[in-house]
């Protein structure tokens, strides 16, 4: 087994939070007795116990349930498109210009096609999703108070305490982060929102303050950057997500932050992580230990021995895995046959450039109709469970493979683009930049007239592709709806048509409308 952060799969915490949000999903007003009556002696009696419900806070990310990889903490959601990061990436990737998933799935054909409507299941999982964490990570605050630590006579453990608690808000906050960049205002609740009442419903305003206000307010109690254990945020992730929060500003409150990115990106860059010298060795099953494991700014471990799950990093290799790889390429895994790319992004890469994993023998790169047929497309061979020196993953079902969900590179680039956006000096931007193309393979170095914004949003395909942030990027530089960009299927016609502007945001799911009533349909989808 690695030798990170255990995230445990199921524990006592982990248990009563389920259930309870089981049943505030089958009818807000019927919640079970005071939670503390059963946490308070299990804490007393085994202090480990923090440590492990902090973990299950992670495996909100990674996994679906708390026993076997059929399991789900919110009951009626199917644990494999249900799962946390499994339907983040299907809202982000699937719906742009990199991607095509080919199953014909309730959902699925309407996301690809940019025609998703508010009964959409995926995007009802990732809405789910977000109110599990952001309700399991509160009560977690509400159990860990220094009043519960006296109590409990362990007045001794508060300073640990406050670093797992400034993590839970690191989590909370993540949650929140893609609330905003996804539905736009959101039900909230907090460690001040009694379990059974409905959640208010937040601005997308008021949600970045919040959001702002959290990470800043945690910087000083989480661990200094690079000197956590595996797995685990410090530092560094905080001012990752606040750079992210500030980039995307302007577009979301109209509030322009480019200034603030750029400073989050200098304590970042200064913390001593570096790029490793093999682009593909940053997608594979020893990720966590070959040299590019210091580009890693907060990432999600996966196992296939011990973290078994349907989503996350499993879901993508398996799906990318098609049977016209068989007897080429060695992914590691059996695979699902599902997902290949849309021309435009093959589209974007110069010949040489190493960044470019493509499958292609056999197979068309136009996308001449939306069917089963695998050769439709050109396939991808970025992430894999395989090792650096060619061993297996553990697992053939499950991957190794951990998901690098921050990492310097992306740094680099969030550094260039608000550098162009604020009109300052290219030089040092410039470098990054050209650092990343030459690990790509890429001898000419650009200059900087070349850095335009033009050029970003397509270095940040070529350097991200398939990583989870593709129909963010496309809203901040205006190209997702409308018709400046189309690629093909988008808006339902093969050679790809204009989407309207309300689709920047996704509806919030009509089952939660009609429970709550203090929320509020985004415009276009009433």
């Amino acid at each position: 087994m690695k030798n990170i952060f255990k995230i445990t799969k199921y524990v006592a915490f982990a248990a009563v939070s389920a259930l309870l949000f089981s049943a505030c999903m089958d009818d807000l007003n019927v919640i079970p007795g005071d939670d503390s009556i059963i946490t308070d002696q299990i804490f007393k009696d085994n202090p480990g116990a923090y440590k492990q419900n902090l973990s299950k806070l992670y495996a909100g990310l990674a996994v679906s349930g708390p026993t076997d990889a059929g399991s789900s903490d919110i009951q009626g959601l199917d644990a494999g498109y249900g799962q946390y990061m499994r339907a983040y990436w299907v809202m982000q990737q699937i719906t742009t210009d990199e991607t095509v998933l080919k199953w014909g799935d309730a959902g699925i054909p309407e996301l690809v096609t940019g025609t998703w409507n508010t009964s959409n299941q995926f995007i009802r999982a990732m809405y789910l999703r977000i109110a599990y964490q952001s309700r399991v990570t509160s009560e977690f605050l509400n159990i860990t108070t220094d009043e519960k630590m006296n109590s409990r006579g362990q007045a001794d453990m508060i300073p640990t305490i406050k670093v797992f608690r400034a993590e839970a808000r690191f989590l909370r906050a993540l949650s929140y982060f893609h609330a905003i960049d996804l539905f736009g205002n959101f039900g909230f609740i907090d460690e001040n929102v009694p379990l059974g009442v409905l959640p208010e419903m937040k601005t997308r305003a008021e949600l970045c303050e919040y959001v702002e206000s959290e990470l800043l307010a945690i910087i000083p109690d989480l661990t200094d950057a690079r000197k956590n254990e595996y797995g685990r945020v410090d530092k560094a992730s905080a001012w990752f997500l606040l750079a992210k929060l500030y980039l995307n500003s302007k577009v979301w409150i109209g509030n322009d932050r480019n200034a603030d990115c750029i400073k989050m990106c200098e304590n970042i860059i200064g913390a001593g992580y570096s790029i490793g010298a093999n682009y593909n060795y940053l997608f594979l099953a020893d990720n966590n230990t070959n040299s590019s494991a210091n580009e890693f700014i907060f990432l999600i471990p996966q196992d296939g021995l011990h973290l078994q799950a349907y989503g996350c990093m499993t879901f993508v290799i398996q799906a990318q895995t098609l049977s016209s790889y068989k007897g080429i390429v060695d992914m590691g895994v059996g695979g699902w046959n599902g997902a290949t790319i849309r021309p435009e992004l093959y589209r974007k890469f110069d010949v040489a450039d190493k960044r470019a994993m493509f499958f292609t023998e056999g197979h068309t790169l136009d996308l001449t109709e939306m069917s089963s047929n695998t050769k439709i497309g050109y396939g991808v061979t970025k992430f894999r469970n395989v090792t650096s020196n060619g061993t297996t993953g553990s697992h053939n079902d499950f991957v190794d493979t951990d998901y690098p969900l921050f990492r310097l590179a992306d740094a680099y680039l969030m550094y260039a683009e608000a550098v162009v956006r604020s009109g300052v000096d290219k030089s040092t931007a410039i470098g990054y930049v050209n650092e990343l193309r030459s690990r790509a393979g890429l001898s000419s170095s650009i200059s900087g007239s070349e850095l335009t914004l033009d050029f970003i949003i397509d270095e940040r395909s070529r350097e991200l592709y398939w990583e989870g942030w593709r129909r963010q990027d496309l809203i901040r530089f205006g190209k997702f709806t409308g018709n400046s960009y189309v690629w093909q299927w988008k808006g339902n016609t093969q050679a790809g048509t204009t989407i309207a502007d309300f689709r920047n945001l996704f509806p919030l799911p009509a089952d939660q409308i009609q429970m709550n009533n203090n929320l509020d349909q985004n415009p276009g989808y009433n």
